[in-house]
């Protein structure tokens, strides 16, 4: 009779697993995180350093008001003086170009008086770059004729956002956390019901938008004034980062989280507006932020508390219309192709004891 194979007495610790049967490295899923984090180190030094290290006024929208002659012989004098800097659009009395400011159709004007004396009208609140430009280029042409400058702000910074950044960091924080919440949820939600990850996504939006209200308005007083349209601002905008980043992915699966945060990050930040100005940047990012969330954002945001809510039918039509094709898309592309993520992350305590996965 055959003895029965010895197995481990009592009181000893079970043997270590030989090398044969501990589970190999999967160095595909390593290679992953080390593509991604050096596609972000990437794009954000590719289009913000080039879009950001050296602005200088590009085909700037400059008013002149006046008699027609005037304001030609004028447009004249500020081309020879910054070739290329400004493209001057003539107005016929200074309410006009009062208007045209207020609008954000213009950046500047500059208004003839009856003596050929010329006044400047700026708005700090559009930016500190094209308050410059429209400055320095007055007070040449002030130097040439011998005209003492009369500068007048028609819309000036609150003291309590004196530097005019509150609007493009509350987009940055909303977008960053939008983005961080649609990786995390394909990531630990991914098998869950479609209907239950987008419950979850429009839940976190509406919380999201509150919570950076709240913050950008009654707690630290940057955005005061109108907090509901404030509120709908940001939960429109959280909306829309969370749907175009799950469009992204619906559409092109692991790579969409990569595109998602190009659109949303590097380039919505660099083109925004909300650090430089965009006619003081390559013609690329003047062409793109007016049709990016986050330069749109950026723009309502300003001209509902900077510019009495002047002109906001433009930036808030764009934020929309992003809003509701990539939550469209995102649900189409889904009802015909599940998604199912490359990635799962499961709790530990999901895991049977001995499970390769755990060696």
């Amino acid at each position: 009779m055959t003895p029965p194979a010895a197995g481990p007495t009592a009181g000893t610790a079970p043997s270590e697993p030989s090398a044969t049967t501990r589970r190999s490295t999967n160095y595909r899923v390593l290679l992953g995180p080390s593509l991604l984090g050096l596609f972000l180190v990437i794009a954000f030094a590719g289009l913000m350093i080039p879009g950001l290290r050296n602005p200088a006024p590009h085909d700037m929208p400059l008013g002149v008001a006046g008699p027609p002659a005037a304001v030609e012989r004028l447009g004249q004098q500020l081309e020879a003086g910054a070739p290329g800097a400004f493209d001057v659009t003539g107005y016929a009395d200074e309410k006009s170009a009062r208007e045209a400011l207020r609008d954000q159709q213009i950046l500047g004007a500059i208004v003839i008086g009856p003596q050929g004396a010329p006044a400047l009208l700026t708005a700090s609140a559009a930016g500190d770059a094209p308050t410059r430009a429209t400055t320095a280029a007055y007070e040449r042409l002030t130097d040439q004729l011998g005209t003492p400058p009369q500068v007048q702000d028609v819309a000036p910074l609150p003291e309590h956002d004196s530097r005019g950044v509150s609007a493009v960091l509350l987009c940055v924080a909303l977008s960053v956390g939008g983005l961080l919440f649609q990786v995390g949820l394909s990531l630990a939600a991914g098998g869950e019901r479609a209907s239950a990850r987008r419950l979850a996504s429009v839940a976190y939006a509406v919380v999201a938008g509150l919570i950076g209200a709240l913050l950008a308005g009654p707690v630290t007083g940057a955005l005061t004034g109108q907090f509901t349209e404030l509120l709908g601002i940001s939960i429109l905008l959280s909306l829309t980062v969370v749907g175009v980043v799950a469009a992204c992915q619906a559409v092109l699966r692991a790579l969409g989280i990569v595109v998602g945060a190009l659109l949303v990050l590097p380039l919505g930040v660099s083109s925004s507006g909300g650090v430089v100005d965009p006619h003081f940047q390559p013609t690329f990012y003047a062409a793109v932020s007016e049709y990016l969330p986050m330069g749109s954002t950026v723009s309502l945001l300003r001209r509902v508390f900077y510019f009495d809510g002047n002109a906001v039918g433009g930036p808030l039509l764009t934020l929309a219309l992003w809003a509701a094709l990539s939550w469209i898309l995102a649900l189409v592309v889904e009802r015909f192709r599940p998604f199912r993520p490359d990635v799962v992350i499961v709790p530990a305590s999901a895991v049977p004891v001995g499970d390769p996965r755990t060696a």
